[in-house]
């Protein structure tokens, strides 16, 4: 991948004016409104045995996941194009041993077979375009040291890294989505009881509402 990365080719001017309106201007010590941000972890845990498979006999595994992406504006063409202009992902994996050694045989296999090439450098990383990628495997993972977490008995983590070129993120960025995590596993609202509304008592301010209404009546 090559960036900026189109991803709307042309923009109407009304398309444009919004962007300019809600995603251009700096927001005051915040992460800008071009910047899309996510972070998501899976622990492995008695209270959430459904979703994570957890037994009595074998537990422990973790998956965390951060990404950024940089979106803006290319005014190099004809008509204003929608383009991404830089991207961070970051995933970890904790894991029984045999299993990290699997996934990073597959991996090696995954960008080997998407072409991506070997760079020679000393963090082992590869590159396909202007998007970089490193993999590095830990004994004891340096956030769970910094928490002074346990790591469960013959377990070990993959850190995988794909970012463009020359991107850099704050420590405190780095340790975002660690910091998600200590703050423990989220827990699950319960449904309340909810009334719902006719369709045709909701007054048609939105045209979204109204399209809503009118595709269900």
């Amino acid at each position: 991948m090559f960036l900026p990365h189109p991803v709307i080719d042309s923009l109407t001017p009304d398309q444009v004016r919004m962007w300019e309106a809600h995603f251009c201007p700096e927001a005051a010590g915040q992460r800008r409104p071009a910047i899309e941000e996510g972070i998501w972890r899976r622990t492995q845990e008695a209270a959430n045995a459904e979703q994570s498979g957890w037994t009595e006999d074998e537990s422990g595994r973790r998956r965390v996941v951060h990404y950024r992406l940089h979106y803006g504006l290319d005014r190099t063409q004809p008509m204003e194009r929608l383009v991404l202009e830089e991207l961070y992902l970051y995933v970890s994996w904790l894991a029984p041993a045999g299993e990290i050694a699997d996934h990073r045989r597959e991996l090696d296999r995954w960008l080997t077979d998407g072409r991506w090439k070997p760079t020679g450098d000393k963090d082992g990383s590869w590159r396909r375009g202007d998007l970089y990628a490193t993999a590095c495997e830990h004994t004891v993972h340096p956030q769970d040291e910094r928490a002074d977490r346990d790591t469960p008995e013959k377990f070990t983590s993959l850190d995988v890294t794909i970012h463009s070129e020359d991107y850099s993120l704050t420590r405190a960025a780095r340790n975002l989505p660690w910091d998600v995590l200590a703050g423990g596993m989220r827990v699950k609202e319960k449904r309340g009881t909810p009334a719902y509304a006719q369709c045709r008592s909701i007054s048609p301010r939105s045209p979204m509402i109204l399209i809503l209404c009118r595709g269900v009546i």
